[in-house]
């Protein structure tokens, strides 16, 4: 499940706030993780950044706007051709 957060100005990073701005987040809690999926842009450029959060432990990847559709079809290659696989 997807929770919107109210507004940009009241964001608050799952991560240490930096010189990052956020341009849009959300949050998804599944089983006993938390997700937090950020667009942000930073005097570098803009770049997606997915954190998740379980027993206390943060990871963190980030993938730069330039290659976000790359990295998003990839992910949708890994579950179709999972799904055509015997189970």
């Amino acid at each position: 499940m997807f929770l919107p957060f109210a507004g940009q100005g009241e964001v608050e990073s799952a991560v240490c706030p930096e010189m990052d701005n956020i341009i849009e987040a959300r949050e998804l809690q599944i089983e006993r993780k938390h997700f937090y999926v950020e667009f942000r842009e930073n005097e570098r450029g803009r770049f997606l950044r997915i954190t998740e959060e379980a027993h206390g432990r943060r990871n963190t990847i980030i993938v730069p706007s330039t290659g976000v559709d790359e990295f998003t079809a990839a992910i949708d290659e890994v579950i179709e051709s999972a799904e055509r696989q015997p189970a």
